[in-house]
């Protein structure tokens, strides 16, 4: 058990499937109490059974105010305070912004970066209050790449990055130095959105989450980590080590 997480106050957006569902995992096995979110009820239902239990899960949808206002609550109802949120709920299409319609285009942008905005703004103020928390929020390098079929998830995790570090200027102008932002770069995951060979399961992912949520106050803060490294987004890409989703 890892006392760095354990009672800590945990949500975990996408947490009916892949990354979520292995972070949910991870968390509850050190300790944490976890609230995990997710559209999908039946994956949910699955994500509680192989946590044994213990874990809260609150069905809705990123996109909808008061769905994040009743997973907040349920957070909440916890301990009266939010500790961690991981912004990982994600989806993708695929095919030229021409040939599809624009509310599939439209759809991505509003579940990866408007998601990641809506939950944020919804926790963000008792963080303050309390002067500690911790957001991390699974970015891509593929919002490096501008890759063709893909712009919406490339738009979408190009402006997660970008938020990141706006929100950590923001603290820092407010003088916050124990709420700390940061972007994760998972590396290539197998997950519902990437079925390709040769991807690290979902439960690698954990430990750089960990890691993250384990930064001592006054940390560095608006980083983007791949895995447990600093990465320069925007300036570190390299095309030809990129797989899709990673």
């Amino acid at each position: 058990m890892s006392e760095g997480v354990s009672g800590k106050v945990i949500v975990i957006t996408g947490a009916g499937s892949g990354i979520g569902r292995a972070l949910c995992t991870g968390f509850v096995a050190d300790g944490a109490d976890v609230v995990g979110f997710d559209l999908d009820e039946p994956g949910l239902a699955e994500t509680t059974a192989i946590c044994g239990g213990r874990i809260r899960c609150v069905t809705g949808d990123v996109t909808s105010d008061a769905d994040v206002k009743r997973l907040t609550d349920a957070a909440m109802a916890i301990g009266g305070r939010i500790d961690v949120l991981i912004n990982n709920a994600g989806i993708a299409n695929q095919g030229d912004l021409i040939d599809r319609p624009f509310a599939d285009w439209k759809a991505v942008i509003d579940v990866n970066l408007s998601g990641v905005a809506r939950c944020t703004h919804a926790v963000l103020p008792g963080m303050l209050e309390r002067r500690h928390g911790r957001i991390i929020n699974v970015c891509s390098r593929e919002g490096e790449a501008g890759r063709r079929t893909l712009s919406a998830y490339s738009s979408s995790k190009a402006g997660v990055a970008v938020l990141t570090k706006s929100l950590a200027r923001e603290l820092r102008k407010i003088g916050q130095d124990d709420v700390l932002v940061h972007g994760l770069i998972p590396g290539g995951t197998r997950t519902q959105l990437n079925t390709s060979e040769g991807m690290q399961p979902p439960e690698a992912v954990y430990p750089h989450t960990r890691f993250i949520v384990e930064l001592p106050p006054g940390g560095p803060n608006g980083r983007i980590f791949f895995r447990s490294e600093d990465y320069e987004m925007f300036t570190s890409f390299n095309e030809n080590r990129l797989r899709p989703f990673s």
